[in-house]
């Protein structure tokens, strides 16, 4: 059988299996890709017993047990099983080696995944007393097989004990914290985060001795993981080159980034082909009850990176998304964001400046922020704009005022004056002139990541379409179609069935909307919360059409609005653009606006209304908006959030039991009684 990297011959599965262990240094992990190559077949598989399992199935006929090793250097490969061969010492060493490797991915594995050190403790510890007494177990069985008689039986166990003794335990070197660390440092190497002192503060604490609450002083720190070490371990990846996109520009399609006017005329991108482009994002997620009295003390704020130098299925991946900064979202509102992102801007100062070596170039490889990604709130909370949509100016992209919202629906308008760099810094300048101004043309303060050499913050063209779209427009949209359909064509009841009983096809059956909930309190359809909502929403969307289209007249202007905006979402989230549907979709996104008006002139577009008719420019500028999205980085967060939300239920388990029970005492109780029967009869989970 071949290997699919040296082309070396080996005897059987087992043998080349063991080849890949112990030449190749291949161990087990989510990044483990075996290719057969046995007479020209294209199998791929991510596991040894898979890999084993398909040799021996489909391959079998290459199978030569009685053949050797091809080559010298192939003589730690022979066969594992052979009782005949013996091993030499360095054959012992290398499996091992391979062995304790094997577990030690194992275990980063369950690191990654979150994990606890005490359960990792607990789990390292428990295998290592499973594998001695599996070793134990085998010896004793290896010897009660042997039918000899002294001298020659005491002469062969304690040859036994001595071979036994040279097995070592793969687990013994992973027992502890102290000592994971240390061999993932030599295996794997390291990047260790470094803390950063942002002040301190005064607070209580209660004294364990006394029982009294004492004042204390308290520091503020973040963790920033540096983001130069970082780069380096992602460049030194075996299968870098894979992994690096191959672009061909194109003059009429928008395929990636590097397609957009803003690339072509970046100053860095645009003249240097292997210039690292870094996007950010940012995102708070909350780690307690959300619903509890305390919330948002244990708020935390995130920071990750991406590179948009790889491909997008790469990207898709979460382990290639890395953690730049970690950080409490109530010391923003004290220290500010410039404290927190000053590391963060000088590692980014220096690989602007001096750049970074990297195996796969001779020459320094320089690199800078492309875009920064985030929801609508985090962009303005870092960029230094207002914070609240209900302000005068909450647009990060024009100095259109709000009452414009419901009137201008194309940047062509007179009322849209984009923002630029220069208009940004005169209006950060004048923040610094009269602080005591709320913000100027809403600008509140200036953004540290204006002071990079190739990057600016009116540059930054990346969109939410996930919260804007599929979260916003959609729902509020289809919210407000259902009503229609309801005054006009059927009822509530044929709505919910017809949603419920709708075939979404096999693709889709874990996407389908539950009921939903068209109440006047919010503008929701009060679908699952989270990415789940998002997802949902587009699936329902697309499927409107089909579910209800034999109720509505051909005619029906409220219908048509519906169509419209399936034409706009299909558009935006489309991987692949021409640089002329851009003009279709600005002129489609001005009719849909127009429309809605018309239909609904009591009811306001929203903010998110007013943030469509920049896609056309941003896509121009950035390419694709699809190929930016922020799902991913959300799908990090989610473990997170599930948690929280099986806690919660938890919690609100107990309040409904003690809630039965108070209902069973005496009548005495009655006030306690209705209060609790107040405080628990609607309970809305949002996480």
């Amino acid at each position: 059988m071949l290997c699919f990297i040296c082309k070396g011959s080996q005897a059987n599965a087992n043998s080349l299996i063991k080849h890949f262990k112990l030449v190749h240094g291949l161990c087990s992990g989510k990044t483990l890709r075996l290719k057969c190559g046995q007479a020209g077949c294209s199998q791929v598989y991510g596991t040894f017993s898979g890999f084993r399992k398909h040799l021996n199935k489909a391959h079998e006929a290459y199978s030569d047990p009685g053949k050797g090793p091809s080559t010298a250097e192939d003589l730690a490969s022979s066969h594992f099983d052979d009782m005949q061969s013996r091993s030499s010492p360095a054959d012992s060493v290398l499996i091992n080696k391979s062995l304790v490797d094997s577990c030690a991915a194992t275990v980063a594995e369950l690191k990654v995944a979150g994990v606890g050190e005490t359960t990792i403790n607990s789990l390292v510890n428990s295998m290592e007393e499973l594998v001695d007494d599996i070793h134990n177990q085998a010896k004793e069985s290896v010897k009660d097989c042997l039918s000899l008689q002294e001298p020659i039986k005491s002469d062969i166990e304690c040859k036994i004990d001595k071979c036994f003794e040279k097995m070592v335990n793969p687990f013994g070197v992973l027992n502890s914290e102290s000592k994971r660390r240390q061999y993932f440092a030599e295996k794997w190497g390291r990047v260790d985060p470094v803390e950063y002192v942002l002040g301190t503060r005064f607070d209580t604490l209660r004294n364990q001795t006394t029982g009294a609450y004492d004042q204390v002083v308290v520091t503020d720190k973040f963790v920033y993981i540096p983001i130069l070490e970082t780069l380096q371990f992602i460049y030194k990846h075996p299968n870098i080159k894979e992994m690096m996109q191959t672009h061909s520009s194109s003059r009429e399609n928008l395929n990636d980034l590097c397609d957009g006017d803003f690339f072509k005329s970046h100053a860095l991108f645009s003249k240097q082909k292997h210039a690292i482009q870094i996007q950010l994002f940012y995102d708070d997620f909350e780690t307690a009850n959300p619903l509890g009295s305390k919330r948002g003390i244990h708020k935390l704020g995130a920071i990750y990176f991406t590179l948009q130098n790889f491909s997008p299925k790469y990207n898709s991946c979460l382990l290639n998304i890395h953690l730049v900064a970690l950080f409490h979202a109530q010391d923003i509102k004290t220290y500010g964001f410039s404290k927190i992102l000053d590391p963060v801007v000088q590692d980014i100062k220096i690989l602007e400046r001096d750049g970074i070596r990297i195996p796969l170039y001779d020459q320094p490889v320089y690199g800078t922020i492309v875009q920064v990604t985030g929801d609508n709130l985090g962009l303005h909370c870092l960029f230094g704009f207002v914070e609240s949509f209900s302000a005068r100016y909450c647009c990060r992209f024009c100095l259109a005022e709000k009452e414009d919202f419901q009137t201008e629906f194309s940047e062509d308008s007179s009322k849209i004056v984009m923002r630029t760099q220069a208009l940004h810094a005169e209006h950060c300048q004048k923040m610094e002139t009269n602080p005591s101004l709320p913000y100027v043309m809403g600008v509140k303060r200036s953004c540290i990541l204006n002071s990079l050499q190739y990057f600016n913050t009116c540059e930054n063209f990346s969109v939410d379409i996930m919260h804007d779209i599929l979260e916003g427009v959609v729902q509020y949209e289809m919210k407000l179609l259902i009503r229609h359909l309801i005054d006009n064509y059927t009822t509530s009841e044929e709505i919910d069935r017809r949603i419920k009983s709708f075939n979404y096809g096999y693709m889709e059956q874990n996407n389908k909307p539950p009921a939903v909930k068209l109440g006047e309190d919010s503008n929701h359809l009060g679908l699952n919360p989270g990415v789940k909502s998002t997802i949902q929403s587009w699936c329902l969307l697309r499927n409107l059409p089909l579910i209800f289209g034999d109720l509505v007249c051909p005619d029906d202007q409220h219908w048509y609005l519906l169509l419209l905006l399936l034409q706009i979402v299909n558009i935006v989230f489309s991987p692949m653009l021409s640089k002329g549907i851009t003009i279709y979709l600005k002129h489609l996104i001005a009719e849909h606006h127009r429309l809605f008006k018309h239909l609904f002139p009591k009811k306001k577009l929203l903010p998110k209304h007013h943030f469509m008719v920049h896609y056309p420019t941003c896509i121009l500028k950035i390419g694709p908006l699809l190929l930016l999205k922020m799902s991913s980085y959300f799908w990090l967060l989610l473990p997170y959030k599930q948690y929280l939300f099986m806690s919660i239920s938890m919690r609100l388990k107990l309040c409904v039991q003690q809630r039965d029970l108070m209902l069973l005492m005496p009548k005495r109780f009655s006030v306690t009684k209705h209060l609790i029967c107040r405080c628990h009869t609607v309970v809305v989970i949002q996480v």
